[in-house]
């Protein structure tokens, strides 16, 4: 089961999973996936672009904003989710895998709540947005053990079918149909077929409550550390600390049942330190 089982009506549930009505005939009007297409590089939005010049065309004046109080009567938490997980784009998708207290069930699961969250040492946050806590959730707090690995086109389909709502005694690993790999310092195995995998120890736990009932626990984020690299050799450089997404080809969850793979990039390089810049008169004039 993944993170995101926030409460909402019948209907919306039913439009979360799949907002086509007949979506295999929608599918099938679609072209095939391209499993060659490489990412093409371009040029930044505006190579022109100097301190100070701000957006790079004038869109934004286009638009008059809706503002939103997320307490507004009849609102709920549901519509603040769908809101959030569809304007909060793209995120990694981020395979967990744990055990079971007794070592007897491997649960593996995607999580679109995941990031980065600190470097020293190397942690990763989870958000569980449900009010139960899921089998994921259950056996971390159990174990303190967990696995992530990299969500690609190539598994992101077994990936979403891990999300299936299976009895806590069901592994997601032969419904998923991926392999599990022994890991070096947990019990949990993480995914053979994944380009990068970290086993994890958790840190940190922080729970959130309603602020229309407190006592009311809706999720919780964990802070996970890690304790062990695994990335494929011809992905990482020569400093041993530089992925190539060329070659890990990610992909990310948007809103609803849409998810994206990464066509297109450029490159941009961070300004140069600031007591260097302060000496151009441009810069000057700006301060």
């Amino acid at each position: 089961m993944s993170e995101e089982q926030v409460e909402a009506p019948s209907h919306e549930a039913a439009i979360q999973r799949n907002p086509h009505g007949d979506f295999g005939a929608v599918e099938r009007a679609r072209p095939p996936f391209d499993h060659g297409s490489q990412m093409t590089f371009t040029k930044t939005p505006n190579p022109d672009w100097q301190a100070g010049s701000g957006a790079s065309n004038e869109e934004w004046k286009k638009h008059e904003f809706v503002t939103i109080d997320p307490y507004e009567e009849g609102r709920g938490p549901w519509l603040n989710y769908k809101l959030l997980v569809s304007a909060t784009v793209p995120r990694p998708i981020a395979l967990a895998s744990t055990v079971s207290a007794d070592g007897k069930t491997a649960n593996l699961a995607p999580f679109s709540f995941w990031q980065c969250a600190a470097v020293d040492p190397p942690m990763y946050s989870i958000s569980f947005t449900s009010r139960t806590a899921n089998d994921t959730l259950t056996n971390l707090l159990a174990t303190k053990e967990m696995c992530i690995s990299m969500t690609t086109e190539s598994i992101v389909e077994a990936a979403n079918f891990a999300s299936v709502n299976s009895p806590r005694h069901i592994s997601e690993w032969p419904l998923s149909g991926l392999t599990p790999k022994p890991s070096d310092l947990v019990k949990p195995a993480h995914v053979a077929e994944s380009p990068y995998s970290v086993e994890c120890k958790l840190h940190s736990v922080q729970d959130f409550y309603s602020k229309t009932d407190r006592s009311v626990r809706t999720s919780t984020m964990v802070i996970v550390e890690v304790i062990r690299f695994h990335i494929w050799n011809d992905a990482i450089g020569e400093d041993r600390a530089t992925a190539d997404v060329t070659k890990l080809r990610p992909v990310f969850r948007a809103g609803g049942i849409m998810y994206g793979a990464c066509p297109t990039a450029f490159e941009l390089p961070r300004p140069v330190a600031f007591r260097e810049l302060r000496e151009d008169e441009k810069i000057k004039n700006l301060i």
